[in-house]
């Protein structure tokens, strides 16, 4: 067993994954709801979350170079989330199209300074321990499938316009949980400060993984914009949205538990592949078999594959990718790439093709040819990665 740097602050990372995900728990699956509640269309949506998106391709880079020059990762999250904080209190206002905009922009770009930070972070106190991170990773699940369900029940009874002060809150726990960790510098060697990033990023097999994580990533898109009304307009009522959507969460949460022992000595190729087939076979079941309550939770339990697994595999591909003193850039590079620009691209197309529920059944159709094209790419990857730049500059 690999001792902890610092045993004190397990609990603080523990409520940090908690609260920041919960967030995510009342922000993703019911925005949708908040947004065509005030009256916007699912193209008006589309545009929306893809421009609001689209601030987390720069995002991470940022704040990741910020945080590595001053070598302070707290520092930079605590920041960011007291700023999001404050970006979100426009979304209190029902003033139009451009406020919201204006308001979940800046809280967007705030918010890309905390998890690749808090990755960096949490990997630091743990040893490089993949098995305990995603022990503690698993409590971000908790968190996420709590405020779900929490979610559901408050839609359902105070109405869409109670999730901006319910996310405000997590926010404030998040803030809160930052505080109580440890202060920590994470300082480079001098052999590692001699490593450029640039021959990192000339390496084929980097963009053969960034290119199948950036398209399996636009295919999720319909299902973040567009799942919760979907839902209703099968006839679900925001309870049972919110069971389903925690029955995912759930499938996660037990993944993530066992995610150390499954990875090991696992080919990149074969368990990316495999999860981004499940993840192919996911949008078509909620396409063409999502009115039946049973095909809706089996299609919710490949979860599981399609974001835990490959989310756990992406994490170790970047661990063992990037030397250390590069890592903070690594995980900014695919969160904003991933998460901000697959995920932009993704919602407008979404958007467009959604034409207000009209066009769900083919825009899943779309999302399963999309993640069928990411399995194709993954299966080009090699079985295990090796840093193409060794951490000793005599390597160089």
């Amino acid at each position: 067993m690999i001792a902890l740097k610092a045993p004190s602050a397990v609990p603080a990372l523990v409520l940090a994954y908690f609260a920041y995900y919960g967030v995510l728990g009342i922000f993703i699956p019911y925005l949708g709801l908040f947004l065509d509640g005030r009256g916007l269309s699912s193209y008006d949506i589309g545009v929306l979350l893809a421009l609001v998106t689209a601030t987390r391709i720069v995002g991470p880079s940022l704040w990741a170079l910020v945080a590595e020059r001053q070598g302070q990762p707290l520092r930079i999250m605590r920041l960011g989330a007291v700023l999001a904080l404050l970006g979100w209190i426009f979304s209190f206002f029902d003033q139009g199209f451009w406020l919201l905009l204006l308001g979940f922009a800046s809280f967007s770009f705030f918010w890309t300074a905390i998890l690749p930070q808090l990755e960096v972070t949490t990997f630091h106190f743990l040893n490089d321990n993949t098995s305990r991170y995603s022990r503690i990773r698993s409590s971000g699940s908790l968190g996420y499938i709590v405020l779900v369900m929490a979610g559901g029940v408050l839609l359902q009874s105070l109405g869409t316009e109670s999730l901006p002060y319910g996310a405000a809150l997590l926010m404030l726990l998040l803030i809160g949980s930052l505080f109580l960790l440890p202060n920590i510098a994470i300082a480079s060697q001098p052999e590692e400060r001699s490593q450029g990033f640039g021959p990192l990023l000339r390496q084929p097999v980097l963009w053969c993984f960034m290119g199948a994580a950036f398209i399996l990533q636009m295919s999720f898109a319909p299902f973040y914009a567009f799942f919760t009304l979907y839902a209703r307009d099968l006839g679900y009522s925001g309870i049972e949205t919110g069971l389903f959507i925690s029955l995912a969460v759930l499938a996660e949460i037990v993944a993530f538990f066992w995610m150390g022992s499954l990875l090991k000595r696992r080919s990149y190729r074969l368990v990316l592949g495999c999860c981004y087939g499940f993840t192919a076979v996911r949008w078509l079941m909620l396409a063409f078999l999502a009115h039946s309550p049973l095909w809706l939770a089996i299609s919710m339990l490949l979860h599981a594959g399609s974001f835990a697994i490959a989310h756990s595999c992406a994490m170790q591909f970047v661990q063992h990718y990037f030397p250390k003193a590069l890592r903070s850039r690594g995980q900014a590079l695919y969160a904003g790439f991933i998460f901000g620009g697959g995920g932009a691209v993704g919602a407008y197309a979404a958007g467009i093709l959604w034409q207000d529920g009209l066009g769900a059944t083919q825009t899943f159709v779309v999302a399963a040819a999309t993640a069928l094209l990411a399995m194709l790419l993954a299966l080009c990857l090699p079985a295990q990665v090796h840093p193409p730049v060794s951490e000793s500059a005599t390597d160089r």
